[in-house]
């Protein structure tokens, strides 16, 4: 049975991808930060398949902990995907640049950019023993250096466009690994963080990303796509 880790799964997207990998027949590790992740727990009681790991990718402490939870719960020690979807956009950073909170900015790249990076890092030896070998992270459109519309946001902007640089590194990094790494837009979704006025259900966006992670990608395939495989601009 194939196994994926899916971070930020406590609720929103990542909570619909939990949803959608385990309907299909993966062993899914649902890393959360919330203590007891009501809609996971239900989850996990009604999908075995569906194994909860208590994770904060903003601290190398929480991640350490959670490779040794990982390892007692999967006994092939592997993973076939690991997908990133951990992130955060602060309600600050819509503020003007002369109001930038930048406790608020050095956390939301913690989280956003060196969050991917610290589980990767962590966990690579399992991505390593997995046979998809694929790193999914998700991204955003507002990582775009060359489509950028907006004024605010810098600190989520930078973000997700560090994270964007940081998935071209690793797949350079990887190559001889054999893995294969993507940044996935996920469309602007009905969530905590997108509001009740965007485009798409976070179901719609899992349904997708589903589909996506189970394409047979090349080393050399682009990178930077939408949650329809579209190709974006860098």
């Amino acid at each position: 049975m194939k196994s994926i880790l899916i971070t930020g799964a406590d609720k929103g997207l990542g909570f619909s991808l939990a949803e959608k990998f385990s309907d299909n027949g993966y062993n899914v590790f649902a890393a959360h930060l919330e203590e007891k992740p009501d809609n996971l727990v239900k989850l996990s009681k009604k999908n075995s398949s569906v194994k909860l790991i208590r994770m904060d990718v903003s601290t190398d402490e929480s991640v350490s902990a959670a490779v040794c939870e990982f390892s007692k719960l999967n006994a092939e020690g592997s993973i076939d995907i690991l997908l990133n979807n951990a992130g955060v956009h602060f309600e600050e950073s819509y503020s003007s640049l002369e109001d930038v909170n930048f406790d608020v900015a050095l956390k939301t790249h913690n989280i956003n950019s060196l969050g991917p990076l610290r589980t990767v890092k962590s966990f690579l030896p399992f991505i390593k023993n997995g046979e998809k070998k694929l790193i999914l992270n998700i991204s955003s459109e507002a990582g775009s250096l060359s489509d950028c519309w907006r004024e605010k946001e810098f600190d989520y902007c930078m973000s997700k466009a560090a994270l964007n640089m940081q998935s071209i590194l690793l797949q350079n990094y990887l190559k001889k690994d054999r893995i294969k790494v993507i940044a996935v837009h996920p469309g602007w979704m009905r969530t905590d963080m997108g509001g009740s006025k965007a485009d798409i259900d976070s179901k719609e966006s899992a349904d997708e990303i589903f589909s996506l992670a189970e394409k047979d990608f090349a080393l050399n395939d682009p990178i930077y796509m939408d949650y329809k495989g579209r190709i974006m601009h860098w």
